[in-house]
């Protein structure tokens, strides 16, 4: 089911609009739906980088974003944004995912693999 929606423009906007059109051959209503969506896209991706700078969660940045976590980090390390705070170690890595998981068994593996000495 498709569903009509209409946005105003400035005479400016419409010009520029027109002008599009006219070199691209392209079609009025297809080319502002690629528009909006790309807006919309754009939209998202910023907010959920302004989401992961203040909070600092990858998941719901991710979410916020439309994008699986995975592709949402490559586009942080794209675009050059800090994705860890500090040095990482696989025994914060593995007790961070402990807690997340409620997983006791690697929490004891996380404490384990802790290197000596920290």
């Amino acid at each position: 089911m498709l569903i009509t929606k209409s946005i105003r423009l400035t005479e400016e906007e419409v010009a520029d609009l027109r002008e599009y059109l006219e070199i691209s051959g392209e079609v009025e209503a297809v080319a502002l739906k690629r528009a909006a969506v790309r807006g919309i896209r754009e939209l998202r991706l910023a907010e959920a980088i302004r989401v992961y700078l203040d909070e600092r969660d990858s998941e719901r940045s991710a979410r916020i974003a439309g994008l699986p976590r995975a592709q949402f980090l490559n586009v942080l390390a794209e675009k050059g944004v800090s994705i860890l705070d500090g040095p990482s170690t696989l025994a914060s890595e593995m007790d961070g995912l402990a807690r997340r998981f409620g997983d006791q068994r690697l929490s004891k593996a996380a404490v384990e693999a802790e290197p000596p000495g920290l």
